[in-house]
């Protein structure tokens, strides 16, 4: 008996308000509705972002429900439940409906009865098969009588409640978007939790809902928010998008569009966003041309009702390619603006502007109190510091949050010399105010503050962590603690945020304490320059579009004299003069498309980093012949000498086409990340390579006429070794012992290939190995078993690979396997594989007959097998398996005997198939079928009437295609 939730938890009582777990529960009879109305309601109530509980178990009679469900009944605010002919029958069903009907008793829990096909008065009333199901549980339930009681009790009080009657001429789909729609009206809009913690936010959100006149169904309109940075635009807009997103077809909220539009490709990308956001991610839109993609956008958007934010809009070609006028979207669709430039918005046509105003004193004393003094005793007098702070801040929502977060724990005689300060300082400017968190701060904060506020910005945490870490600024504890003090955030995608306001106050401490220290402005690096005030340059980040003419103003020697610069970013003809000198200060130099043929970096012993993709360079270093007394050193012959930098560690060199021989690098011990790609005309690496013993991540992915790697690799330290598309290499060198470290090697399409050392079985922490499409690769050593680790084995395209091993079937570890069709008599049993790629056609015989011994196996790819004609029988037997995938094989003629288990099949491209099973019966589990260009399967009648009698079912849905018609359960 499942116990009665006659008495509810506080905590459950108080879902009402403090939000739900679920928005609904679904209660359903498996049988008759799971794969046809309720499967349809599900995907329609998912894809509006309603959280809602189906459970999928099939359980035998007289089982009690278990205590998740009944928890997800309780946590859940609608309940749905769908009476079909056979729903009684089940007593699972009853005892859910039973638990439903007494949070709808006891927590006013919403319920939404659908009959589906059955009379509500039989439902009502047990009657009919109703009447049929409680004989049998009278009977068999006399002693627990009361049990059978309470379940009429439920049906009876369920079904005289307003609900949905489905007849079975009725159109399914109808019902479907009103039952989504009653939903969509009644529960609390996304996000809404999170507003309840937004100080002020109601009028705000009302004032610009009565602008934007949401019931208003045929008219576009278009809406601007203005203000000052800081004022809290972008905050309110994301409140208003999440309450009255539910009410439009698509969506999409773009934010930092000032930010991220500052190129063609920018704007491309801004809008792909805004495509696969409104009609769906599974579109896969990508826009290659910014003209393109504003066609695209009124084609495809300008019959949809649309909700767009443009958040941070600070020009008017922005609002060209993003939305140009009110034609490219359809009737009732909103557009929100938000910027600082009210005169923008005149361009935009607006209907209506918005300018929010400060906050309240009683908000901002709320939100001020909140950052200060979060969970700790306020300091002594805190009412009287609390009122001045809200003074100097002059309620602005932004500075009040980040003055908080620094007075937060500290002594009130702090927070007094910090408000006397602000006392003190004549402008009411919100930089002054602000820059009192950036004063507290010591000096490596102050400086890992600055370079985000001037370079940083918008950047990769790891990539920036690793260069100001190479400047000694311990930058790891550095950026948490800003970010701590509300002045930086870290992104979802890892990168460094900053406020605009925030950004202006460190440009503003630059300018005034350190000028000329940090050069991000074109303009300003140009008149430096013009003026020889170099000493005090620390660092220089020239925008990739920098268009200053510097052909007469620069020599070759301009760097000489930046005795102080440790970071240089450049891109493409920064100089028309080759550089003849780099200061020996320089930690990081990155010079994309370097157009000159050496850097002279011979004596520079403090770089740490080094970046110079799509370069012209033909050697690292400045060429030196250094001779002894009897015969030339060696590694000099080639012209090159000996760099030596304790301190280099990271280097990237992709794309370099003019570099044909990497040095000797011994005098670079401490390199750690070395990355040559598509370094096209590369024909050897110096045999020094193979002794650095710190570096950690190899890539030479794509160097085409690599002949020469180092005989033996002693790298210690290394954990990727990735070098595919080497077509020119012939062998793999030799690992040593000590590589226990390494745990990805791939070495696909290195066509000439023959076979891979025995040493690889020193590699114990080897867990990833791709030797995909290595053409002449022979044999594989069967050292190669004995790693523990190895979870994922490629050897796709293996065509001249002669056997596996013979340890083969014993590795535990390798959960992962591609191989050809030619080695598929190695798989006999393979018990702990869970992913198996075949590919290959040598044969409907070499195909494996017996599969009894994948019983681990969940995923199986078959491809490019053009005589295999049926599947074995005994796939039916592989009991895990959960997705099969089938294409390209165009002798394949039926899919038949599929496993029990299996939830989704995959097949393309399969032209001459002619029967699949009668999936909508026998497999219970299936919830994704794609049947694409496979045209023989409706020349058959008999098989016709089956896909046409599933199509009636809505089983399918129906995509005619330019080159055959797709099939696909959805």
């Amino acid at each position: 008996m499942t116990s009665s939730p006659s008495s509810f938890p506080s905590s459950v009582v108080q879902k009402r308000k403090g939000g739900w777990t679920y928005d609904v529960f679904l209660s359903f009879r498996g049988d008759d509705t799971r794969n046809n109305f309720v499967d349809h309601l599900y995907a329609a109530l998912t894809q509006k972002g309603i959280h809602t509980f189906k459970d999928d178990k099939i359980l035998g009679g007289g089982q009690p429900i278990s205590q998740e469900l009944v928890k997800a009944i309780k946590e859940s605010r609608f309940g749905v439940v769908v009476f079909s002919k056979n729903y009684a029958d089940s007593s699972w069903c009853l005892e859910e409906l039973s638990n439903i009907m007494e949070c709808h008793k006891q927590m006013g829990q919403k319920v939404i009865p659908v009959f589906y096909h059955v009379d509500p008065s039989n439902v009502r009333k047990q009657n009919g098969d109703f009447a049929k199901a409680f004989e049998t549980y009278e009977d068999k339930f006399k002693d627990e009588i009361d049990k059978v009681n309470k379940w009429r009790d439920a049906l009876s009080a369920a079904a005289s409640l307003s609900g949905q009657h489905i007849l079975p001429l009725n159109s399914e789909s109808t019902f479907i978007k009103k039952i989504v729609k009653d939903i969509l009206a009644d529960i609390e809009p996304r996000g809404a939790s999170r507003e309840n913690h937004l100080i002020g936010i109601e009028p705000r959100i009302h004032a610009l809902i009565s602008l934007l006149k949401t019931d208003a169904s045929e008219e576009v309109r278009i809406v601007g928010i203005w203000g000052m940075g800081g004022i809290g635009k972008t905050t309110i807009a994301r409140a208003l998008f999440n309450r009255i997103v539910h009410k439009f077809e698509g969506s999409s909220f773009v934010t930092d569009v000032r930010e991220n539009s500052s190129s063609k490709k920018d704007i491309c990308a801004l809008q792909e966003r805004i495509l696969n956001n409104i009609l769906g991610e599974r579109h896969g839109y990508k826009v290659e041309d910014h003209n393109q993609g504003a066609e695209i956008i009124q084609e495809r958007c300008c019959r949809k009702k649309v909700l767009l934010v443009l958040d941070d809009v600070n020009d008017v070609k922005q609002l060209e390619f993003l939305a140009a006028t009110r034609e490219w979207f359809g009737p009732g669709s909103r557009i929100i603006i938000t910027t600082r430039d009210q005169h923008l918005l005149s361009y935009a046509n607006v209907n209506d502007k918005y300018k929010p105003g400060l906050l309240r004193s009683d908000q901002a004393f709320e939100l001020f109190t909140r950052h200060a003094f979060r969970k700790s005793s306020p300091p002594d007098g805190y009412m009287d510091l609390t009122n001045r702070a809200i003074n100097c801040t002059h309620r602005l929502p932004l500075a009040l949050k980040v003055l908080g977060s620094f007075l937060y724990g500290r002594e009130a005689s702090v927070w007094g010399s910090a408000l006397n300060t602000l006392a003190k300082t004549p402008s009411v400017e919100v930089l002054d105010m602000l820059k009192l968190s950036f004063d507290y701060l010591n000096v490596l904060e102050k400086q890992i503050f600055l370079d985000i506020a001037c370079f940083y910005k918008g950047k990769d945490v790891d990539d920036v962590t690793r260069m100001l870490d190479s400047f000694g600024f311990d930058p790891v504890i550095g950026i948490s603690v800003l970010v701590e003090k509300s002045l930086i955030t870290i992104s979802s995608n890892n990168t460094l945020d900053m406020h605009d306001l925030i950004q202006e106050m460190g440009w503003k401490v630059v300018q005034e304490s350190a000028p000329n220290s940090r050069l991000w402005e074109p303009e300003k690096i140009h008149d430096l320059i013009n003026n020889k005030e170099l000493e005090l340059i620390e660092g220089i980040m020239v925008p990739w579009d920098y268009d200053v003419d510097l052909k007469e103003s620069v020599s070759a020697n301009v760097f000489k004299s930046m005795k102080n610069l440790r970071v240089l970013h450049c891109y493409g003809n920064f100089t028309c003069r080759k550089p003849s000198f780099l200061p020996n200060e320089l930690r990081w130099f990155c010079w994309r498309e370097y157009p000159f043929s050496s850097v002279p970096i011979a004596h520079m012993s403090k770089l740490v980093g080094l970046e110079m993709e799509e370069a012209k360079i033909k050697h690292l270093w400045k060429v030196k012949k250094v001779f002894s007394i009897w015969k030339p050193i060696s590694y000099l012959a080639s012209g090159i000498s000996l760099y030596k930098n304790s301190n280099l560690k990271f280097v990237r060199l992709g794309s370099c086409d003019s570099l044909k021989r990497f040095p000797d690098v011994s005098g670079a011990p401490n390199i750690e990340s070395l990355h040559l790609s598509y370094c096209r005309n590369l024909v050897e690496v110096h045999e020094s390579l193979g002794n650095l013993k710190k570096l950690c991540s190899l890539d030479m992915t794509g160097c085409f006429k690599l002949k020469c790697l180092p005989s033996i690799l002693r790298m210690e330290s290394l954990e990727t070794f990735i070098l595919p598309w080497c077509s020119s290499l012939k062998r793999i060198p030799e690992f040593s012992p000590c590589m226990v470290n390494l745990s990805k090697i791939g070495i696909s399409h290195c066509s000439k290939i023959e076979e891979i050392p025995s040493s690889i079985k020193y590699l114990s922490g080897l867990s990833y190995l791709d030797l995909g499409g290595c053409t002449s690769l022979k044999n594989i050593p069967n050292s190669i078993w004995e790693l523990k680790c190895l979870s994922i084995l490629r050897l796709s395209s293996c065509w001249k690979l002669q056997k596996l091993p013979y340890d083969f079937q014993s590795m535990e570890s390798l959960k992962e396997l591609h191989i050809d069709s030619i080695h598929y008599h190695a798989l006999t049993n393979s018990c702990y594989l869970r992913k198996l790629y075949l590919s290959g056609s040598y044969g409907d015989n070499d195909f494996p007959k017996n599969l009894h011994g994948l019983s681990s196996l969940e995923e199986l790819h078959i491809s490019f097998n053009s005589r295999l004609i049926q599947l074995p029988k005994s796939i039916s037997h592989l009991s895990s398996l959960k997705y099969l995938l089938i294409e390209y094989c165009s002798g394949l003629q039926s899919v038949h005997g599929l496993p029990p288990e299996i939830q989704v099949l995959t097949v393309k491209y399969c032209k001459l198939l002619k029967k699949i099973d009668d999936l909508s019966k026998e497999y219970k589990y299936l919830t994704k079928i794609q049947i694409l260009r496979c045209p023989k399967l409706l020349e058959d009648k008999g098989n016709r009437r089956y896909l046409d009698k599933m199509l009636d079912e809505s089983f399918f849905k129906v995509i005619e295609c330019r080159n055959g018609l797709q099939l696909m359960v959805v």
